[in-house]
């Protein structure tokens, strides 16, 4: 193998993965807004009353998703995601039963 072509392309790949801080700076300012989003979303859920009853099964679930104080933005961001993500295990037994409807006899 060729090693100044792999220098070269380590070199390339290093190039392409650098972000200015004029881009990071606007990354940051995307991820903040998704995050505005996302509350937004979980706070409209607490409002209706089947919003409020899953919010409760999810904490019941999963526990609460609150930021520490340490937490990033992006840190914070992916663990609701997945906390609001995840799905919700069907309970043994339906929360109503069917109906029984009885018929006339049948001739």
């Amino acid at each position: 193998m060729d090693r100044s072509r792999s220098a070269s392309r380590e070199g390339n790949e290093k190039t392409i993965q650098y972000k200015s801080p004029q881009e990071l700076r606007l990354d940051e300012e995307m991820l903040e807004q998704k995050l505005t989003q996302l509350l937004a979303q979980v706070s409209e859920l607490e409002q209706t009353p089947a919003g409020a009853a899953e919010f409760q099964r999810r904490l019941k679930l999963f526990g609460e998703c609150k930021r520490t104080e340490t937490e990033t933005s992006a840190a914070f961001y992916s663990r609701l995601r997945r906390w609001m993500d995840r799905v919700i295990p069907q309970t043994k037994s339906p929360l109503h039963p069917p109906r029984q409807i009885k018929d006339g006899p049948t001739t």
